[in-house]
């Protein structure tokens, strides 16, 4: 039976959510999932949100004190934002090390000063300008976190791109993927793949998981990126096939930042 897992999700212990950790927590009973982390947000990067990073004693408690009641195994993790400034990761790093997370998702959500979830940053831009600006930032900033387990939501650009064309696609800017999926082959590190982007569009990412393995890349994780329950999961089946299509053949189960590897 396949292994199920949603390790990218917030709960109010971030700036932008507000759910419990029971809320998401029984939404993802119900989604049948096995195994969830909550990766909420320390971004030191990011003016929106560097003086409010989330609470990971708390978190840590929270877990703790739910977890006997729940058939769904909680595990403790962060997104931390990254730039090409290694001095942000450096930071998230030291502020996060008394918490001892089981999973770290590194992330690329600005592009200069410029958050590409804004419609700001599409004003001036067209297509193929937004995506290179975007997958360039990353290939600048995937070395910055050695630490990171995955990396978070390569097509993150798209959640709110204005194009009829929203799929990330590995022929947009094939110098940049190579140089960010050799990087995280190379060092062991996986792909997320990351549900939130598609929004009601056909699934994507089959080109840019297949050179993924190409280059000897592992393993990815599943996220839907929920901030809210009814997210929770969302869009995981197809996110399996995707992978097992690409030739993916591990995903894994974290603790400690060490992963176990699980075949799809």
């Amino acid at each position: 039976m396949p292994f199920y897992c949603d390790y990218h999700m917030h709960s109010h212990h971030s700036f932008d959510a507000a759910c419990s950790i029971r809320e998401m927590a029984e939404a993802a009973v119900q989604a049948g999932l096995w195994e969830i982390c909550f990766t909420d947000h320390v971004e030191f990067e990011d003016p929106e949100c560097r003086d409010n990073p989330a609470d990971l004693a708390a978190q840590r408690a929270e877990v703790e004190q739910e977890q006997p009641t729940l058939p769904v195994r909680l595990l403790r993790g962060v997104e931390i934002g990254i730039t090409p400034d290694a001095s942000f990761a450096e930071q998230a790093m030291a502020y996060i090390a008394p918490a001892e997370v089981d999973f770290i998702i590194g992330s690329v959500h600005r592009v200069g000063e410029e958050n590409t979830y804004r419609p700001g940053y599409f004003m001036e831009r067209d297509r193929q300008a937004a995506y290179r600006g975007y997958l360039e930032q990353i290939a600048a900033s995937v070395r910055t976190l050695p630490q990171l387990s995955v990396l978070g939501h390569y097509d993150y650009v798209a959640k709110r791109a204005p194009y009829m064309q929203r799929a990330v696609r590995y022929a947009d800017l094939p110098e940049a993927f190579d140089d960010i999926l050799r990087y995280l082959a190379e060092n062991g590190k996986g792909m997320e793949v990351n549900t939130s982007a598609w929004l009601d569009d056909p699934a994507w990412g089959l080109d840019v998981l297949s050179r993924f393995v190409e280059l000897g890349g592992e393993f990815v994780m599943f996220g839907s990126d929920a901030h809210v329950p009814e997210r929770v999961g969302r869009r995981l089946l197809e996110a399996h096939a995707l992978a097992k299509a690409a030739g993916v053949r591990y995903t894994a189960t974290f603790r400690g930042l060490k992963p176990s590897f699980i075949t799809l």
